[in-house]
């Protein structure tokens, strides 16, 4: 039992997404592993069987839960670096880290929506000290797959309003 407590303008997961499957164009992903413990924690009905996605079927019928009512496909996780500043001796001080999500949403027969998610991180880099920077940009993209989770979490219930809404247009 739960005291109730919930966020301002956040919305419960909708009863449609509440067994939702999340699937990875990619045959091992980070992301889809963060995605699936994070969802986890929220005492989601969580299915994180590694099934292609071409070949999902949908449940027909409410009562049919062997197939998922609604898939989240997480594409490839995409990292861009942009340069902020440099050393007097020319060599990189500073990244602007750009961490980019795509992720489709399917639901029944609603025909799927994509969405893409932007995070942004500054990194500062020192060559004297490589094994540490190359384990603190380890931390602060686990930290960024946290966040994504959490946002494409926090994005659901409304991208679910959303296609209800394309579908009774």
């Amino acid at each position: 039992m739960s005291c109730g407590f919930a966020l301002r303008q956040s919305t419960p997961l909708p009863l449609a997404l509440q067994g939702i499957q999340v699937s990875s164009l990619e045959s091992v992903s980070e992301l889809q592993n963060v995605t699936a413990k994070y969802f986890a924690q929220r005492n989601v009905r969580f299915d994180n069987r590694a099934t292609p996605v071409t070949k999902l079927s949908f449940a027909s019928e409410p009562d049919d839960i062997s197939s998922p009512r609604a898939l989240l496909v997480l594409a490839p996780e995409k990292i861009e670096r942009r340069l902020l500043s440099v050393f007097s001796t020319g060599q990189v001080a500073e990244y602007e880290l750009n961490f980019v999500v795509r992720y489709t949403l399917r639901i029944n027969d609603i025909p799927p929506q994509s969405y893409t998610l932007n995070l942004t991180r500054e990194y500062q880099d020192d060559p004297k000290q490589v094994l540490a920077k190359s384990r603190e940009l380890n931390l602060i993209l686990n930290e960024l797959r946290e966040e994504a989770a959490a946002t494409i979490w926090q994005r659901l219930p409304r991208h679910y309003n959303d296609l209800k809404t394309l579908v009774h247009e």
